[in-house]
């Protein structure tokens, strides 16, 4: 079996009586992109500075390439980061920003020239290399900080948070550049972000973090359509959340009972005990639709209180029979596509299958 490139062991980290990161565990392969995703106060950072040495873990440890990196001050480990803030020396041009950490590690300098030339290139940024870092824009800004951090060929890149006082076009704009980035380089990226869409954009894997821990793992397609937990699914993605009771189940699925008494039969148990207790619906608003009448689909009744064109999709608010707000996302209308109003009464109606089932209780976020 290969042994993981990057393997953050048992990490915790402690200040006083409060824990910021308890027990984070995870092995990166050579060349992987994943990103730390959580609200703030989670410990995405926090663990993030471990790796880099900024921080001393209270317990646990760091191996790259099976070597322990804690007892190696973070100037030494040879780890390239890229910050939020741009921190560029505004007193040098790109070139020399780029150049700089050549000539800290004493490079000769013709492989200087030829490095900053390949980094401006890579990052696309070769005709402002005389510029000062007050003549670019935040984007430009930010992609010379990342070739001055790939410059010296580090094994592993971090970044936290990096395009996050960006505007929304530009961050797309250099989400791009940094996946092109990575393919072209090979380099590993661990990436920290609150943005569960640029995670989703971005990553091979995500990690989600919540209180400290890494509450699951995996690809962005296993977090939004595999959530194990109602945090997963609530943090990744919109959701509905439905309180509703077990009534019957057998052969893995169960029937629930909403609070109107509406009846969702053949849900998945996933799990959950059979036994007649609370159980919490998730729906994803995508997966749901509208009807006039109740066809026999997983659904219940409700009233349109809002709807809200966005472009590709429209919008719906649903008020239930108990004063629930649901989500529902429909693709633009087509010709033979009924449309619904305000006040409008409407099944909501769903495949079972599109159903996740979660311990009873209020809320989504627990």
């Amino acid at each position: 079996m290969t042994s993981p490139f990057l393997s953050i062991r048992g990490i915790r980290k402690a200040y006083g009586d409060t824990v910021a990161v308890e027990a984070v565990s995870l092995d990166i392969a050579r060349g992987e992109f994943v990103t730390f995703l959580g609200p703030s106060g989670s410990g995405k950072s926090t663990t993030l500075y471990v790796i880099a040495g900024l921080l001393e873990p209270s317990a646990g440890d760091v191996l790259l390439d099976g070597r322990s990196l804690l007892a190696v001050p973070s100037h030494r480990r040879n780890i390239g980061m890229v910050f939020q803030r741009y921190t560029l020396f505004p007193h040098l041009t790109v070139a020399e920003n780029v150049a700089f950490p050549l000539r800290v590690r004493r490079r000769p300098e013709a492989e200087v020239q030829a490095k900053v030339r390949a980094m401006l290139e890579l990052v696309r940024l070769e005709p402002y290399r005389d510029r000062l870092p007050a003549k670019l824009s935040g984007g430009q800004q930010q992609r010379v900080a990342l070739a001055r951090a790939l410059a010296y060929d580090p094994p592993v890149l971090l970044m936290d948070e990096p395009l996050s006082a960006l505007d929304k076009t530009l961050r797309e704009e250099i989400q791009v550049e940094i996946r092109r980035i990575h393919r072209e380089t090979g380099v590993t990226i661990l990436y920290v972000t609150h943005d569960q869409e640029e995670a989703l954009r971005l990553s091979d894997r995500i990690a989600l973090f919540n209180h400290g821990r890494i509450e699951q793992i995996g690809s962005g397609r296993d977090l939004y359509d595999a959530s194990q937990t109602r945090f997963a699914a609530g943090f990744i993605g919109n959701s509905n959340f439905l309180p509703g009771r077990i009534a019957a189940s057998g052969g893995g699925r169960a029937t629930i009972v909403c609070p109107d008494g509406s009846r969702i039969e053949g849900v998945p148990l996933q799990g959950l005990e059979s036994g007649g207790g609370e159980a919490m619906l998730m729906v994803r608003p995508e997966r749901m639709r509208l009807e006039r009448a109740a066809p026999g689909r997983a659904g219940l009744p409700g009233v349109v209180v809002d709807r809200t064109f966005l472009g590709d999709t429209m919008h719906y608010t649903v008020r239930t029979p108990w004063n629930q707000e649901l989500a529902v996302r429909s693709p633009l209308a087509r010709p033979d596509d009924a449309e619904f109003g305000f006040g409008d009464a409407v099944h909501v109606a769903w495949e079972a299958d599109q159903t996740k089932l979660f311990p009873g209780g209020q809320g989504g976020m627990d």
